[in-house]
């Protein structure tokens, strides 16, 4: 895959070096590869792998995943729910968006899907490679004291960033929240096959402290499952998932409770929200959750974090100046990166959508969201039901 030649002032391609191989660095990398960049990714872990059971792709990452091309492939891999159910206390509460553009898939699947559209587009991937800084000047900064030059440098290694730390620029706004998620992908069960099971469900249970199970199946033969509880529930955050907590809560769900149980490779992650400005300094810059940590309770940090990296890309393809392309570009996408960080801060303090019909206009604002990037054409073919609108 290629793209545009992006040249700077003197004729030649330009470059960059990427911090961090995960959604939004891949995504960055590929982007800019596909129009004419020479891109160098780095990963510290010595393999190129997502740790991670499943996710959520909403109608703002699908279109800014087919400027890059990998859509289609994330359609064919993933499933597209029939509707967002909320059940509370065992009771159905709420069914909304029916025919709403947006699927599920496993993160495992997702981060192939994108390491090999950069290996494609030409994007050089090194393992092994952990960034500790950046230079404002137009370096990153290695571990083994490499120093590499670059017309941009960017960070995208996550809510911890070291790129980000290393720079004196940035405010950093950080807000921890009292409750945290178990993630863990298991075996579809056979009592939960069939195309009436391929929707969201949102389990809730508030008293007597809240605990939440999101029933997401992600292919015929896999369901992600976000175990939310407080963080002073101690057992009911523990990883393994301790059965005997949950399947007392969630008695109709025993039989995932039990599979979820027996998973490898879960994770539990305690919500935290981190406002960064501005997201560039020079010529190094910031995407992703080192720009913009918010907690899981709208499920668009990862879809937010690939819309900005592509819609920096054509914001870059678009001006010679690389400073002046960066203020353009934060200046468009920092209403709405702010609004989704305020909004999941909110539904996670107040719990909100356990009270189901909870995808109102204004909270799918973010999820409506079209880039610049993207052509009427491409918006076209994801068509938004008129109740969904914002």
């Amino acid at each position: 895959m290629t793209g545009t030649l992006s040249a700077g002032p003197t004729g030649r391609s330009r470059r960059a070096e990427v911090a961090g191989a995960g959604f939004a660095g891949l995504t960055m990398s590929i982007a800019l590869a596909r129009r004419g960049w020479t891109v160098r990714l780095h990963e510290q872990n010595d393999q190129v792998r997502d740790f991670g059971a499943g996710i959520l792709r909403w109608r703002n990452a699908m279109l800014a995943l087919e400027v890059i091309g990998v859509a289609g492939a994330i359609r064919a891999n993933g499933v597209r729910p029939g509707t967002y159910d909320t059940n509370l206390n065992g009771e159905p509460v709420s069914s909304e968006l029916a025919g709403y553009p947006y699927w599920a898939i496993t993160r495992p699947k997702l981060h192939a899907l994108l390491v090999s559209a950069a290996r494609e587009a030409g994007v050089e991937i090194v393992t092994g490679s952990r960034a500790v800084g950046a230079d404002p000047a137009g370096a990153l900064l290695l571990a083994d004291g490499s120093r590499l030059t670059a017309d941009l440098v960017i960070g995208a290694d996550g809510a911890g960033s070291a790129v980000r730390n290393s720079l004196g620029e940035f405010t950093q706004e950080r807000k921890k929240y009292q409750d945290g998620v178990c993630r863990v992908l298991i075996p579809r069960p056979a009592e939960f096959q069939g195309p009436e099971w391929d929707r969201v469900i949102d389990f809730w249970t508030l008293e007597p402290d809240p605990m939440r199970i999101l029933f997401i199946p992600t292919g015929p033969d896999t369901i992600y499952m976000g175990m939310m509880a407080t963080t002073t529930n101690e057992r009911a955050s523990r990883i393994p998932i301790d059965v005997e907590v949950w399947s007392k809560r969630f008695p109709h769900l025993a039989t995932a409770v039990e599979l979820a149980g027996k998973a490898e490779g879960g994770r539990h992650d305690s919500y935290q929200t981190n406002r960064v400005t501005p997201w560039s300094t020079g010529r190094a810059v910031l995407v992703g959750d080192a720009a913009h940590a918010m907690c899981p309770a709208l499920g668009q940090g990862a879809s937010v974090g690939i819309v900005n990296a592509v819609e920096l890309a054509h914001t870059l393809d678009q001006y010679d100046e690389i400073g002046e392309a960066l203020a353009v570009w934060e200046e468009r996408e920092r209403a709405m990166t702010d609004a989704a960080q305020a909004r999941s801060a909110y539904m996670a303090e107040t719990r909100t959508l356990a009270k189901g019909n909870g995808f109102t206009p204004e909270v799918m604002e973010t999820a409506n969201f079209a880039l610049p990037a993207v052509t009427p054409e491409i918006e076209a073919a994801y068509p938004v039901p008129a109740v969904n609108r914002s």
